[in-house]
């Protein structure tokens, strides 16, 4: 009995560790990796399409969910080296503070991986407008 409860805690660690490691692929080519979790709120990573440092997409709701996805408000933030810089500073959900950042939306198209995102996003305090969808990769390509 013992033997088979520590075999499905490991298989359920395994899997929720496969599980963060989803990985899509925007048309630019560049990659959104869905990086880790701060409590409830998912934190998605991403190359700018200007600056030095990486993106992130803050999410929150999605944290913990690797299944039963749908849509979710957010905010994304980039160093400031990336383009234009907000009036106001954002704190994020790890508590690093931003001056470039705005509204994100994220939608998942299955509610499991893999699942095309479609992504809208808007600057600051502007509404989401700017729309992209990502493909997930999976094994050696992208679906």
């Amino acid at each position: 009995m013992i033997r088979a409860l520590t075999a499905a805690a490991l298989l359920a660690s395994i899997a929720l560790a496969a599980s963060a490691d989803e990985v899509w692929s925007l048309p630019s080519g560049n990659q959104i990796v869905y990086e880790r979790d701060a409590g409830a709120t998912a934190i998605l990573s991403y190359k700018p399409e200007a600056g030095l440092e990486a993106g992130y997409i803050f999410v929150p709701g999605l944290g913990g969910y690797y299944s039963g996805r749908g849509a979710y408000q957010g905010y994304w933030v980039e160093a400031a080296d990336a383009g234009p810089v907000c009036a106001a500073s954002l704190v994020d959900a790890e508590g690093k503070t931003w001056q470039r950042w705005g509204i994100a939306e994220v939608k998942f198209q299955k509610p499991d991986f893999p699942s095309r995102i479609t992504l809208k996003r808007g600057d600051c305090f502007g509404a989401a407008k700017q729309k992209i969808t990502a493909r997930p990769v999976v094994g050696a390509g992208i679906q």
